[in-house]
């Protein structure tokens, strides 16, 4: 589509490297029995690693990883991968589950900004079923085309991207917030304040954003 083969590749790895560094941060925090914790890591670990071998596999082919269906491999790959990422979301969302569920020892400042952040990352899936559904990440234009640096989302048309990117990385804006503002000796009252606040932000950036994506309108234009 007009950019580097190796440039998609790129940023889902260091997406994925900081998606399974902060999981391996906030997993240990629940109540979870060694067995469970294990479980869960080596699910998110799984899929993920399956996740970059498809791009990369794809790329070094010389093909589109999402939404090819092109070709018998392509067939398998993009549904391959489709499974990997609810395994995923479903993972994520038995941890916000448990947040409510059970007792932890977290702040109730950190506990709120995990599952405000992780309500958002489940609700990056919409803009991800949309997607995958549809085969395509632009709406009113085609995609490719012109596009932002490095993130390629869409300048004259909507791109479903950008809100998936807003809320796939609430889940490290919210807790690094948090630790910040203990590391300032800030009260912990503020601090729940801020991070509610700033979490509601947040989710309606990710609800705006879809919004403008949905009637072809783009995050910003340049023409």
């Amino acid at each position: 589509m007009g950019v580097n083969i190796w440039l998609k590749p790129l940023k889902f790895t260091l997406s994925i490297f900081i998606f399974l560094l902060t999981s391996a941060y906030i997993i240990p925090w629940l109540p979870y029995t060694r067995a469970k914790q294990h479980l869960i890591e080596g699910l998110l670990i799984i899929t993920m690693v399956v996740e970059i071998a498809c791009i990369l596999y794809q790329a070094s082919r010389g093909q589109q990883s999402h939404f090819n269906i092109t070709d018998s491999i392509g067939r398998v790959l993009f549904p391959l991968m489709g499974i990997m990422i609810s395994i995923t979301y479903f993972t994520y969302a038995w941890i916000l589950l448990d947040l409510f569920r059970l007792d932890t020892q977290l702040s109730p400042a950190m506990l709120w900004a995990l599952r405000i952040s992780i309500a958002i990352f489940l609700f990056g899936g919409i803009s991800g079923f949309m997607m995958a559904s549809g085969l395509k990440h632009n709406i009113g234009v085609a995609d490719g085309g012109i596009g932002l640096p490095f993130t390629n989302w869409s300048t004259v048309g909507g791109d479903l991207r950008v809100s998936h990117f807003i809320s796939l990385h609430a889940l490290q804006m919210l807790p690094l917030i948090v630790l910040l503002m203990s590391e300032l000796n800030i009260s912990s009252t503020i601090t729940l304040i801020t991070v509610v606040g700033v979490g509601i932000l947040h989710g309606v950036f990710a609800i705006f954003t879809l919004i403008q994506a949905i009637n072809g309108h783009p995050f910003i234009r340049l023409d």
